[in-house]
């Protein structure tokens, strides 16, 4: 049996497939029928959906959205994962205000997408922030004393996006993002949350010194989500398969041997889905197996 892919059914890179040569002004754009699109592109059946949209683009997002796209869950059998909102969000900044701020739009957004029933929401719990706090060029004790409040900080707002929503804790999936994994995870794990592994962000680096498969055979038993791009160090991500350094049959054997069940979703264009789609028929195609 192969593994679950899934497609993000709307970035800005994709804009120009999406609106064929109209205006968002011109048009009357229709996150439901941009979800149709990704599909019959891909011919994939699961759909992350970008969050952040909902405040980029007011009115592409509502309840009637949800609505109609529960109705194609039902039809199609259809999943959703939702990442959470990330552009100027920070919830692990040491002002409370802003803080408080960014639980509260991840709450609400958390509350609209609920009758979805994802199957995870992914959090970034450390944002712009603090990756430039991780990035100054200050001495050791100072570096990890920076690391530790923001993972706490991080700790705090989870613990309140969670009690305010009584989710599962395990439908919290943090993201490995540009900012060191293991301390930060070591501060959140008695949360009981998940994990959604970015590829492309540990082979840029961003997550600290690992290998692929180091971080999968730590973090295994926590893993519900990865999001599959390919990259290397230093800084280069969101690539096609293939195409740089992830070990990608290695990594798909090792998932299908566990039985793995969760969406594997291509952060990439609709382009690069098609072309990372081609790529694993070539060299898994096993992967791809009903």
């Amino acid at each position: 049996m192969g593994l679950t892919f899934g497609i993000r059914p709307f970035g800005f890179e994709d804009a120009r497939m999406i609106l064929q040569n109209s205006s968002l002004s011109e048009m009357n754009l229709s996150f439901v029928d941009v979800v149709k699109k990704a599909s019959e592109i891909s011919n994939l059946r699961h759909f992350e959906i970008t969050a952040d949209l909902i405040y980029v683009l007011p009115g592409l997002i509502t309840q009637e959205t949800i609505n109609a796209l529960m109705d194609l869950k039902r039809e199609y059998q259809w999943n959703f994962s939702v990442h959470l909102p990330l552009w100027s969000i920070e919830p692990s900044s040491p002002n409370q205000y802003i803080r408080e701020a960014s639980v509260n739009c991840i709450i609400n957004t958390i509350r609209l997408t609920s009758p979805l029933e994802p199957t995870c929401y992914v959090l970034h719990a450390t944002g712009a922030l603090a990756t430039e706090f991780y990035h100054m060029n200050v001495p050791g004790p100072m570096k990890d004393f920076i690391i530790a409040q923001f993972s706490l900080n991080a700790c705090r707002s989870i613990e309140q996006i969670l009690d305010a929503t009584k989710i599962e804790p395990r439908r919290i999936a943090v993201e490995n993002v540009e900012f060191p994994f293991k301390p930060f995870f070591e501060s959140v794990e008695d949360l009981d949350v998940s994990i959604c592994f970015d590829t492309g962000h540990l082979l840029a680096g961003y997550s600290g010194q690992w290998t692929v498969m180091d971080f999968l055979e730590t973090y295994h038993d926590r893993i519900v989500e990865l999001h599959l791009h390919d990259g290397r160090h230093p800084q280069i991500d969101h690539r096609p398969l293939g195409t740089h350094d992830l070990p990608v049959k290695e990594l798909l054997t090792w998932l299908m041997d566990r039985n793995f069940t969760g969406p594997l979703v291509f952060e990439l264009t609709y382009q690069g889905t098609v072309e990372s789609l081609q790529y694993l028929q070539n060299v898994v195609p096993e992967a791809l197996a009903p």
